[in-house]
């Protein structure tokens, strides 16, 4: 495997340090540039192809000029917009640096009772390194044989020495979810004995319902959200946790000062891309486009993949041979590989309609 991408290592090694972000060597197999050089098509990281969009553009720029100042009015601003956009208070907000920051501020408030954190596997992983350099060992559960999230495994496997359950729902890099009704239990009867954190980076694309009505009043459950994916701001870097009050002030207590990760260029775009719901459903819109192109021509190539409720798709690449991401590489696309369940499979981000007809042509010809 290659090693850490360019722009993991700096996630690694910036100012986002302060939010604990710590990543496992050789966790992502496909080195690439850190900008979308001419030709590139990037198809390894699950970002938005179309964003940000046009009217948070302009909010951007707009703000640039005041970025001499601090932004201590944008800020209460946009957690007012954000709690009336979740109809929760503004007490159950905290902001982050990308839900990145609010992973990492949970598993460091968590690490001082010394333990184990139980996940899934496959699931999102690059926490991982983070949690376990603040004294956590990661248990990893399985996926069901439909390659979804194992409830009743994961519930088994908490133990006296469990101090979180991590949830990734919908799951990255599978894009399976579980239904509503039985992830609430599931989160209910989990907080119980220890805390829990939901991940819903991917419930736009989904459009599945936030436990954040659960997480405002149970002060065992972090909701964490974030503008990375449907609404193209990964490079802007913006999230927010949703949590009981009691629970806010603790996260925020491991910050300098409460929401201080956010600038005013990124608190106006974040305002903007939350009233741009337009752009929210254009996005899904082509992405489910774009999602059945590739399962047309996964089908036509026998290949097997996973039906996806996210913006990427994993498929099985070992009829292909070794040489798929060298071959791809050649024609200037960046995917990611991993090994799971027994082989090797390949997790496509979809780009636009254009990248991702390149996507599957060139697909066909090595495949």
């Amino acid at each position: 495997m290659l090693q850490p991408n360019s722009r993991r290592n700096w996630l690694k090694n910036s100012a986002a340090v302060l939010a604990g972000i710590g990543i496992a060597p050789n966790l992502w197999a496909i080195d690439y540039p850190s900008k979308n050089s001419a030709g590139i098509i990037l198809l390894n990281s699950n970002e938005n192809a179309y964003g940000p969009s046009a009217a948070t553009q302009r909010a951007m720029a707009d703000a640039l000029s005041n970025s001499n100042r601090y932004p201590d009015d944008q800020i209460p601003a946009l957690k007012k917009q954000l709690a009336d956009f979740w109809d929760v208070g503004t007490e159950h907000i905290l902001m982050g640096a990308g839900s990145s920051e609010i992973l990492g501020l949970t598993f460091l408030m968590v690490s001082g009772t010394k333990g184990n954190i139980i996940s899934a596997e496959p699931s999102y992983r690059v926490w991982n390194g983070q949690a376990e350099s603040f004294g956590l060992k990661v248990n990893r559960v399985p996926l069901s044989n439909k390659k979804m999230l194992d409830l009743g495994a994961m519930l088994s496997a908490i133990d006296e020495h469990t101090t979180l359950v991590y949830v990734c729902n919908p799951n990255n890099p599978t894009g399976t979810f579980v239904d509503d009704a039985p992830l609430r239990n599931f989160v209910e009867q989990c907080s119980k004995k220890c805390m829990v954190l939901v991940d819903e980076a991917y419930t736009e694309f989904a459009e599945l319902p936030s436990l954040k009505d659960i997480a405002i009043k149970n002060p065992n459950v972090v909701v964490a959200k974030t503008f990375s994916k449907i609404y193209g701001l990964a490079g802007a870097r913006i999230g927010y946790a949703i949590a009981h009050p009691d629970t806010i002030k603790r996260l925020s207590s491991l910050q300098p000062c409460p929401d201080v990760s956010i600038s005013m260029v990124t608190a106006a775009a974040a305002s903007a891309a939350l009233k741009d719901q337009d752009f929210v459903k254009d996005c899904r819109n082509k992405t489910m486009q774009t999602k059945e192109m590739c399962y047309k021509t996964f089908s036509e190539l026998q290949l097997e993949s996973i039906p996806s409720v996210t913006s990427f798709v994993m498929f099985n690449i070992d009829k292909i041979g070794a040489g798929f991401s060298k071959q791809l590489q050649e024609k200037n696309i960046m995917v990611q590989y991993r090994e799971h369940f027994g082989g090797k499979w390949c997790r496509v981000s979809m780009g636009t309609i254009e990248e991702m007809q390149q996507f599957c042509s060139a697909l066909k010809s090595i495949g």
